[in-house]
């Protein structure tokens, strides 16, 4: 009698979990200030309900998840259970792998937590923008965990590339990419291969890959997505690019009427392949 009566109280309180929306913030999934998320429960979820992982811009090296905290609201008022994390800057002594490190403890944090109220703890869609989108696929293709999809928007892809060095050194950002790669830029010739090993581009999987790019962003050329997308189809990669006309590095997500249809891609890429 008292076992029964203590899972009819079990099952009362999970399903009062699922019912009430839930912000968990601030929680830490690491000893670092940086090393932080916010875990968006939606008002109705169970095991199958997919869990995105969010990661913030700001070139690796400022910004946090209040960047992207309307994005991660916009997704868990859809129904998906969003992370979206902080991770440290990249520095003289903090690099790609850091960043990455950071990421699946993150990952791991959100997994964990999937047992106290009763999510999946077993797969992950990844999701980003701008440098966030550039470690969503980095991530994303080079971890051994299960991951569904990824979503980049806006993302670098591609920094061993001529064009993208070139552009890079003009918009001042090629000092902050050698710390995130550890390694410099040659004037001329091949670069260093650790270039290469931090451009989505050459580490491609077969993870099903959304890119959301505007076709008139002046911080991170359209090209990258559109190098990535031709390298993913080559391969025979599910993969599709949204092309935001006339849009800048926000990738139309400051329009409410581009904001939608970027939202609307994302949800159906999650749904399809989860």
């Amino acid at each position: 009698m008292k076992s029964a009566f203590l899972s009819i109280l079990t099952f009362i309180t999970f399903t009062a979990n699922c019912l009430a929306q839930k912000d968990l913030i601030n929680l830490a999934y690491g000893d670092h200030a940086q090393q932080t998320l916010d875990l968006f429960l939606p008002k109705n979820f169970d095991e199958k309900t997919p869990v995105i992982i969010m990661i913030h811009g700001g070139a690796w090296m400022m910004g946090g998840k209040e960047y992207t905290d309307k994005t991660s609201k916009d997704l868990r008022d859809r129904g998906f259970i969003v992370a979206n994390i902080d991770y440290r800057y990249v520095s003289e002594s903090l690099h790609s792998k850091d960043l990455l490190q950071d990421v699946d403890s993150a990952v791991a944090y959100v997994q964990k937590e999937g047992n106290k109220y009763g999510y999946d703890t077993k797969q992950v869609h990844m999701a980003g923008i701008s440098a966030g989108g550039h470690l969503s696929l980095l991530y994303g293709y080079t971890t051994k965990r299960i991951v569904r999809s990824i979503n980049a928007i806006c993302p670098p892809t591609e920094l061993d590339e001529v064009e993208m060095i070139d552009h890079l050194k003009k918009v001042k950002l090629d000092a902050v990419v050698e710390l995130l790669a550890d390694a410099k830029y040659k004037p001329e010739g091949m670069q260093d291969e650790k270039f290469t090993l931090v451009s989505p581009c050459h580490r491609i999987t077969r993870i099903p890959t959304l890119l959301i790019h505007g076709d008139n962003d002046h911080l991170v050329p359209y090209q990258q997505s559109v190098s990535l997308y031709m390298f993913l189809q080559e391969r025979n990669v599910r993969s599709k690019l949204l092309t935001m006309k006339g849009k800048d590095h926000d990738a139309g997500m400051n329009d409410p009427i581009t904001e939608q249809q970027a939202l609307n891609a994302v949800t159906e890429w999650v749904k399809t392949h989860n």
